[in-house]
């Protein structure tokens, strides 16, 4: 087992592809740190993860450089320079768009 500190917009899926080479892993990973499957990761926080297996080392490898790191999680709606995004695409219902 070992410690990973994740990366800007990572998810335990990104995790899970990053360090083990395998999506499904993802359970475990979530089961080792009591996390819930959707929970939003703090960026800089150390997650655990278990060993790898040695059958998806190219993938591992791949994902070695932070260039290549995974990263699918939500921005939020927020764009550069901090504004919010606007228009039909980002309404939620009863929130910013109200069904009459």
């Amino acid at each position: 087992m070992k410690s990973v500190t994740v990366l800007d917009r990572q998810t335990l899926i990104d995790i899970a592809a990053q360090e083990l080479g395998d999506l499904e892993r993802v359970y475990e990973i979530a089961q080792l740190n009591n996390l819930d499957l959707t929970a939003d990761l703090i960026t800089g926080s150390d997650i655990q993860v278990p060993d790898a297996d040695t059958s998806k080392r190219n993938i591992i490898k791949l994902f070695a450089d932070k260039a290549n790191a995974p990263a699918s999680a939500e921005d939020n709606n927020i764009l550069e320079g901090g504004e919010e995004n606007e228009g039909i695409d980002y309404w939620i219902i009863e929130n910013d768009f109200i069904v009459q």
